[in-house]
């Protein structure tokens, strides 16, 4: 069993998790978090942007979510599997 290649996939996996996690932080950054609305039309396109920054967000967290998930499930799966081959193959005394 190549343990490099998982261990590079997991690393793979934990970089798409931190970069996604800074792509969120921009996009939060780039919220208006004190919207002043007045009544005009310019109200409706402020509006509409933050909504659709708003869902972009709900988006990327459910995705972070589901990395971080499944980063754990293979890691304990290799971890498990290390385990098991290590158990197996040491000689009986």
């Amino acid at each position: 069993m190549n343990y490099y290649l998982h261990i590079g996939v997991c690393v793979a996996l934990i970089l798409s998790i931190v970069a996604l996690g800074l792509y969120r932080k921009w996009l939060e950054d780039r919220c208006d978090h004190y919207i002043h609305l007045h009544g005009d039309a310019h109200d409706t396109a402020v509006i509409d942007t933050q909504s659709a920054m708003c869902k972009r967000i709900e988006v990327l967290d459910k995705l972070k979510t589901g990395l971080i998930v499944a980063v754990i499930v293979y890691a304990l799966a290799v971890a498990a599997y290390a385990t098991y081959l290590a158990w197996n193959t040491q000689p009986m005394t």
